[in-house]
């Protein structure tokens, strides 16, 4: 036809470079045999010539949204819109229907999907609104979040160009996704979601779909009927689309009948062993007929072979029930700190942790068997649920008489603070030439860790866990949504005091928009060179912050921005878009606190008050000594990692290898200086890893599974917002967050907090009413869902919802 518009019949998935991800697809299924929508690609070549003959050079525009109008407003050569003119009248012309997408010649490869970071128009009919629409997906490929994105994954530093797919529309009575590996269940199934009328309104978010899991035969395992209020349909009287209202009746029913489904698997498992891995597919029905229109590889499944293992691998391992109430709760709020389960060594170091407080326990007359963090000696971790009363239940008196006498835990916590930072000076002081006396040190380390949490939980969060419910229930005389957090406000502690002097940066680095455009797209590395000024700052903030990690619950897999910097960065980008205005200042948090202490005054007598005043006083320094101690033993954790990763130099066994043993047994290996016969239990607890991952993962299904979709936890602060949902998964995606978003995550860490600067709501799959998220919510005063269970699986990125946190309720609304 032309030398810049090219059929999909001679496009191969090779040509991504010319016809962009989509494009290359396309062409691929179509040689494939398989029922594609017939259509062109314009080149990327044809892009090339656009931005040259208009004079746009990319880099020479302030502003992103500068650089996208002067695209929209450039002219098309001459010699390209008459291929253009030709292909429409080729194709149709005014008689047809049009889908004209983006697809940029990094996109749908198989580490990253670039799924939505383009745009795509539907329903595009005559010439002039098809080159606009050209014109459209030019600018596009400037939007924020497709620079981002790309930055993300490393793709800005390739040259990347954008071609045009236009496509024939299918005007379809059903549509949806397809998943040929079930990304969120066992990935021998199926996934299908479907919905009324043109694919759009699951791809977008705007309704929920059926869906279907079925295996890999076509039969249904299980069928959830969506709600399905609106479809997508050609606008009659315009271009584009429109949503119109589905009756109740419609709503109701199944949206695709079980030949369908069963077409449709056989068809995905068609596509897949072409491309010869799991495929997620966009697919239409219109008379019967099954239309593929997009297929790309699913980027959430970076495992590669991955065992799915079933109910007959997990027998004998204990079975876990649905969790309720309180129990609940306690579930969620351990799995914020254990996400993943331990490997052996972090087990008797980060667990460690944890296990002081079922040490105390014990003292009282309560025994959790196994431990808080019960692991078998093939190294596969489970929720311990047995707990029994022993004798020592008759202390309790006394020992509510010890956490209950503020002044001495204030001064005990104090003193064991200051021990356990002069020990630990002391520690990194010396130095070692040999495995056992590198042993020596990390036994001596595992009693100091041991020691910083014991007085922790015995000083500081038992003695909170009683007063907070005290000042709390004094607090809701003056105001009902008042709680025991909204004291800690101007408190000097870690989180706090992190925030501010990040804040501090913000607005260093905000007065030069070189050195925020630097910041926002560079490493840290590179951020140093360019600005040495900065790089002082930043050094210095490292010194007092660097041990700050991502996972505090973890030793030995957990890493600090201290050794990833770039991790720290990309914590600081959320609150430079924010100009970190969401943070109060040490005298403006200050004020607030004097301010409350007032009102609560005017509601007491003197001799309550005092009671009331001293209580306060005890929680904000239990809070603080609660922070202190934390990061004391993420700096101990970070200084264990360099040990074992000496001991690893010294005896020339890998790091990683090291983490499949025990303490004891690592102890063992240090004395005798080799691993001896150690090496086949390691390789037994490797070879086991994989079930203990999938073990884990099933234990927290079935302990959080809800009765129905719904979206219920636990509300951290009062009130409601309505909001855009954004789902991030780890701090490698702060950067898709944006101002006014609702934040959607499985769990949080203090590394996490900027991110509350930007958003309007917070819903966390985990955590409680002690954790991280519920305090950092109230501080940043907006509504917060905690241990929500499963909202990163029943929501999805673009989903408006209610964020109803006075009821701790989460609603989705289109």
């Amino acid at each position: 036809m032309s030398n810049k518009i090219v059929p999909f019949s001679e496009i191969k998935k090779e040509d991504i470079k010319t016809a962009g991800g989509k494009g290359a697809n396309l062409g691929e299924m179509t040689g494939a045999g398989i029922n594609i929508p017939g259509g062109s690609v314009l080149l990327a070549c044809a892009y090339d010539e656009y931005m040259t003959f208009n004079g746009i050079e990319p880099d020479r525009y302030e502003s992103g949204n500068d650089l996208r109008e002067a695209i929209r407003g450039g002219e098309i050569p001459e010699d390209l819109r008459k291929e253009i003119e030709d292909f429409y009248t080729s194709i149709g012309g005014d008689d047809v229907r049009l889908a004209v997408r983006s697809s940029a010649t990094a996109e749908d490869l198989d580490d990253a999907s670039f799924a939505g970071q383009q745009e795509t128009y539907l329903n595009v009919t005559g010439l002039t609104d098809l080159i606009d629409r050209i014109r459209s997906c030019y600018a596009s490929l400037w939007g924020d979040r497709a620079v981002s994105y790309r930055k993300n994954y490393g793709y800005d530093k390739e040259k990347v160009a954008l071609a045009v797919v236009m496509q024939k529309m299918v005007e379809s009575e059903s549509a949806g996704v397809m998943f040929t590996s079930d990304p969120a269940g066992e990935r021998e199934n199926v996934h299908i979601n479907a919905s009324y009328g043109l694919g759009e309104a699951v791809v977008s978010g705007i309704v929920s779909p059926d869906e279907y899991i079925c295996g890999r035969d076509g039969r249904i395992i299980k069928e959830i009927i969506g709600t399905k209020e609106e479809e997508i349909v050609y606008s009659r009287d315009d271009k584009g689309t429109v949503k119109i209202s589905v009756d109740e009746k419609r709503r109701k029913q199944a949206v695709l009948n079980r030949d369908v489904i069963a077409r449709l698997v056989a068809e995905g498992i068609r596509i897949e062993k072409h491309y010869g891995h799991p495929m997620d597919i966009e697919w239409a029905v219109a008379d019967g007929e099954i239309y593929i229109l997009q297929a790309r590889s699913i980027t959430t499944l970076k495992e590669k072979n991955a065992k799915v293992f079933g109910d007959d691998d997990f027998a004998g391992y204990p079975k876990v029930k649905r969790a309720k109430g309180a129990t609940r709760e306690g579930v969620l709020f351990n799995l914020e700190k254990t996400p993943t389960p331990y490997y052996p060594l972090d087990h008797d170091y980060g667990g460690l942790v944890g296990d002081q407080k079922n040490n105390l326990f014990n003292e009282i007359g309560i025994d959790f068997k196994g431990g808080m963090y019960p692991i078998d000696k093939d190294g596969v971790s489970y929720q311990g649920n047995k707990v029994r009363v022993t004798k020592n239940i008759f202390a309790v008196p006394g020992y509510l008489k010890k956490i209950l006498d503020i002044d001495n835990n204030i001064k005990c916590a104090d003193e064991s603070l200051k021990r356990c930072r002069d020990e630990f000076e002391r520690e990194k002081g010396r130095t070692y030439s040999n495995a056992a006396d590198l042993g020596a040190a990390l036994k001596r380390m595992h009693d100091l860790i041991e020691k910083t949490a014991y007085d922790r939980f015995l000083y500081a969060l038992f003695p909170n866990a009683v007063e907070s419910r005290r000042v709390t229930k004094t607090l809701k005389k003056v105001d009902k949504s008042l709680n025991a957090y909204d004291i800690l406000e101007g408190l000097s502690y870690v989180t706090a005091d992190i925030n501010r002097e990040m804040k501090d940066l913000c607005i260093y680095i905000g007065r030069d928009r070189e050195m925020t455009q630097a910041v926002m797209e560079k490493d840290y590395g590179k951020i140093c060179d360019s600005y040495p000024e900065l790089k002082e700052r930043l050094v210095s903030f490292m010194d007092r912050f660097g041990s700050k990690s991502d996972f505090n619950c973890y030793c030995f897999i957990a890493r600090t921005w201290r050794e990833e910097p770039d991790r720290f960065i990309n914590a600081l980008r959320p609150m430079l878009k924010s100009g970190g205005e969401a943070v109060a200042s040490k005298e403006e948090g200050e004020k607030h606190f004097r301010d409350l202490m007032d009102r609560v005054r005017e509601v007491l007598p003197p001799s309550k008050y005092g009671v009331f005043e001293k209580r306060v006083k005890g929680l904000r320094h239990y809070h603080y000594i609660r922070e202190a101690t934390q990061y004391l033993w993420e700096s101990e954790f970070e200084y264990c990692r360099d040990l074992l990763r000496q001991l690893s130099d010294h005896i020339k066994v890998s790091y990683d290898d090291l983490l499949y043993l025990f303490a004891d047994e690592l102890y063992e290996v240090c004395k005798q200086g080799n691993l001896g016969n150690k090496q086949d239990i390691i390789n037994a607890r490797k070879d086991k890893r994989e079930f203990a991952v999938a073990y884990w993962d099933k234990c927290m299904r079935d302990a959080l599974a809800g009765k129905d979709d719904s979206i219920k936890g636990i509300g951290a602060s009062s009130g409601q917002v309505r909001g855009r949902v954004c789902i991030v998964k780890s701090p490698a995606e702060f950067y898709k967050l944006e101002k006014n978003d609702i934040l959607v995550c499985k769990y949080t860490d203090p590394e996490w907090t900027p991110l509350f600067a930007l958003a309007a709501g917070v819903v966390v799959d985990t955590g409680g009413t002690l954790s991280h998220a519920a305090i950092v919510a109230r501080e940043y005063n907006i509504p917060a869902v905690l241990a929500a269970g499963d909202a990163t699986v029943k929501l999805k990125d673009g989903d408006i919802v209610l964020v109803n946190a006075t009821e701790g309720s989460v609603t989705v609304l289109k």
